[in-house]
């Protein structure tokens, strides 16, 4: 491919990747001031979460189960169905809340527009991200892949090294996710610190060290 069209199908690139930051961000702020209307909210004077106020629940276990597969890697969703009012919503626990349930067992719940935001069962508690929160953290992400396209588009050069780079950015996403939700949340702690760079060091082995394997590849391959 010759320079000109280089450059043409970079600033093409660069161009649509700032047009849809433009659009993600404001994308994102709506689901961030929704995650802060449910943190400020107050609670409902009633049992009704009708309007921006969270309501506490009374409700029952009626049934407990685990999803998942056989082995030690797979993962396992311990869920809980439980009753409030005419309906029943099952919901994804800890293993603590779960063993500490049993069918008929009362349940305390806080519901935010009619999504369970928390469920207290023998005296375990799982919090839930209200949906919100959990868009929060997929338009954040979102917007961290564009700010990367834009940001490869306008700098970085066409050689091999770059798709080491661009692995390391997308590894680099869920560090990304959880500094800019707990900053903008203001919720920054030490456990977030750690927690955020452990998962930095794989991205972090894969932008910095790739390139440099790559070079030294290239320069052996020159004698």
């Amino acid at each position: 491919m010759s320079r000109w069209l280089t450059v043409c199908l970079r600033v093409v690139i660069l161009a649509v990747a700032v047009l849809g930051l433009v659009r993600a961000t404001s994308w994102a702020e709506e689901a961030y001031r929704d995650r802060v209307a449910y943190r400020e909210a107050p609670a409902c004077a009633g049992a009704h979460a009708e309007g921006h106020c969270v309501a506490q629940v009374r409700g029952e276990v009626v049934d407990k189960g685990i999803r998942g597969c056989p082995g030690e890697e797979c993962h396992e969703d311990h869920r809980l169905r439980v009753r409030h009012g005419e309906e029943s919503t099952w919901l994804s626990v800890d293993r603590e809340t779960f063993e500490a349930a049993h069918v008929h067992a009362p349940a305390d719940l806080r519901m935010w527009q009619g999504t369970v935001t928390s469920v207290a069962v023998g005296g375990r508690t799982t919090r839930l991200l209200p949906d919100s929160g959990s868009s929060l953290l997929w338009r954040l992400a979102v917007c961290w892949l564009l700010l990367g396209v834009a940001a490869f588009a306008a700098a970085v050069p066409r050689r091999p090294p770059a798709g080491f780079l661009a692995a390391g950015w997308l590894l680099l996403t869920p560090t990304a996710v959880i500094v800019a939700d707990t900053v903008l949340l203001g919720t920054l702690g030490v456990g977030d610190v750690l927690f955020g760079a452990l998962l930095a060091v794989p991205a972090v082995l894969v932008g910095v060290l790739g390139p440099r394997i790559a070079k030294a590849r290239a320069g052996n391959r020159g004698f």
